[in-house]
């Protein structure tokens, strides 16, 4: 499947709802716990808030700001008509104003734009229906493209924790750490970087840096989740500073199992849940029941966006059924009373067989000598 794949599907659910064209906003605030429409329907990721305009008949019109990056969106999406603009909402009046009132229209992304945005468009074009289904479905498994992209951001991934390897040590702040991070990404190609990082003798989360100075006897848990054209990828990892003691490898040994369990587990055929439900079962049986649930876990992973993050977390109530080419996170971060907050996770992509990890090294208990 590619993106034009991804538009006729798009198209023919229109068709289906009765529905002239679907319009994706967003304000270019990009995250990757939130849907991008306009990346859905264009693959182009907006430097400032963007709209995307499919109509019934696949024609795709790109609305950018600031009006000068419509050159770039020319170049990255050369199937649209690309219309640079200062004010998205004025622009977006501009393009529909023929058809408003006579078209049967529905909008997605208003839910996650800012208010400033939002209740413009929603003043603009009163009492339209959500396109948000419409867009996201379509999205539940990537294109080519985007599995390419992912292996690609997660080799950047990989290469920047051995970065970190060479360079950790007690004494580094946790920000002198993640600055260097999120640089070298960049110079491997990543445009972004969403980076958690976070250190201490018994974590109880992992959070983004501080500035606090690492010390000998730390554990440090890093997330690094680079995005290539786009697309997102993550690792989970944790490295301690000096000798591992028993009950910590002991420890970390189980979230390696429970994330295999859960790798086993992820096949065609599968609702996602009864992947966080193997997981689980994995602590569980150890006796660490009351730890696999609210306060000190939710989920045991998550789609990787940033243009849409299905098939979503993988959690207790996600019922999605698991099919070929859905990508996302499995990573059994977990709380446990001996040693803290352990990361351990690899991006997966399920193909017609089961999962396959998209790393190159699986996640492994480091020490750094001290």
């Amino acid at each position: 499947m590619n993106v034009d794949d991804r538009r006729i599907a798009i198209c023919q659910r229109m068709a289906a709802e009765r529905l002239d064209c679907v319009v994706g906003i967003h304000d270019g605030t990009h995250f990757i716990e939130t849907h991008n429409p306009v990346m859905v329907l264009s693959s182009f990721k907006s430097l400032g808030p963007a709209a995307a305009v499919l109509d019934r008949v696949g024609a795709l019109t790109l609305i950018v700001t600031p009006a000068w990056d419509a050159e770039r969106a020319r170049g990255g999406c050369p199937t649209a008509r690309v219309v640079g603009a200062d004010d998205i909402v004025e622009a977006l009046g501009r393009e529909l104003g023929s058809i408003a009132g006579r078209a049967k229209m529905a909008i997605s992304g208003l839910a996650a734009v800012s208010w400033a945005v939002a209740s413009r468009i929603a003043s603009a074009f009163p009492g339209v229906p959500s396109a948000d289904a419409i867009l996201f479905d379509a999205t539940m498994t990537k294109t080519g493209d985007e599995i390419a992209y992912a292996r690609r951001a997660t080799r950047i991934a990989e290469h920047a924790y051995q970065r970190m390897l060479e360079i950790v040590r007690p004494g580094l702040s946790e920000d002198e750490l993640a600055a260097e991070l999120c640089w070298y990404t960049r110079t491997l190609g990543a445009e972004d970087n969403f980076l958690l990082l976070c250190s201490g003798p018994h974590n109880r989360a992992v959070q983004p840096s501080n500035g606090r100075r690492m010390q000998a006897g730390d554990i440090v848990l890093a997330e690094i989740t680079p995005s290539f054209r786009g697309q997102l990828a993550q690792i989970c990892r944790t490295v301690v500073l000096g000798h591992a003691g028993d009950a910590l490898r002991r420890n970390y040994d189980l979230v390696i199992e429970a994330m295999n369990a859960g790798i086993q587990a992820a096949v065609p055929g599968t609702p996602m849940s009864t992947v966080c439900r193997t997981i689980n079962s994995v602590f569980e049986a150890r006796g660490y029941g009351k730890y696999c649930h609210p306060p000190h876990i939710r989920r045991r992973g998550h789609g990787l966006g940033f243009a849409s993050n299905q098939p979503g977390d993988v959690s207790l109530d996600n019922n999605t059924i698991l099919a070929p080419n859905m990508l996302f996170m499995i990573h059994p971060n977990q709380y446990l009373p001996e040693t803290g907050y352990l990361l351990c996770g690899e991006p997966i992509v399920i193909t017609e067989s089961g999962a396959d990890a998209l790393t190159a090294k699986q996640a492994a208990l480091a020490q750094i000598a001290v």
